[in-house]
């Protein structure tokens, strides 16, 4: 849930300045800390969900639980491995359904971390708060937000029935 509502105010912040720029300007200073407070809440949930998921399917997975955080920092791997970490956990906590908003959000995140980053390489001159970048980063946290509760919600699915079980055997 802290990762879901810093998310939401990162969101808010980034759009503030076509609303209205005197808020911007009073709370430009806050989206870097946000950002760091999202990246160290995310990574916690993350952790915390692949060693779930290691307890759901112990043995199954395709990374060890120990490169859950570390694969985020890690040049070139960064781009795919978070990704199938997620799916695996996903699979592991017992998840109905297709994974669409774990591919979705994955597109979006690279739409938001690779596309921008791009665009404002390209384009010396470009504005990080264009409809553009702000529409890219309010879908990236729409879907982040959705597969948060998604994967959250199988997991208490999944515990629940794990939790049932060892009841039903005492």
């Amino acid at each position: 849930m802290a990762t879901q509502v810093l998310i939401v105010m990162h969101a808010v912040l980034g759009t503030a300045d076509g609303i209205s720029p005197t808020f911007f300007a009073e709370t430009a200073r806050l989206p870097i800390p946000l950002f760091l407070g999202i990246v160290v809440v995310f990574l916690c949930w993350f952790r915390r969900c692949r060693l779930n998921a290691e307890v759901f399917a112990p043995g199954t997975h395709k990374y060890p639980a120990k490169h859950a955080v570390g694969t985020w920092f890690t040049p070139g791997v960064m781009w795919w491995a978070p990704r199938r970490i997620t799916l695996d956990v996903w699979r592991a906590s017992g998840a109905t359904g297709s994974p669409w908003v774990i591919n979705a959000w994955w597109a979006a995140w690279l739409a938001k971390s690779v596309g921008v980053t791009a665009y404002m390489v390209i384009d010396l001159n470009g504005n990080p708060n264009s409809p553009a970048t702000v529409l890219v980063d309010v879908v990236a946290s729409a879907l982040a937000i959705l597969m948060i509760q998604q994967v959250t919600a199988a997991q208490n699915t999944k515990a629940n029935a794990v939790n049932g079980q060892s009841a039903e055997k005492s």
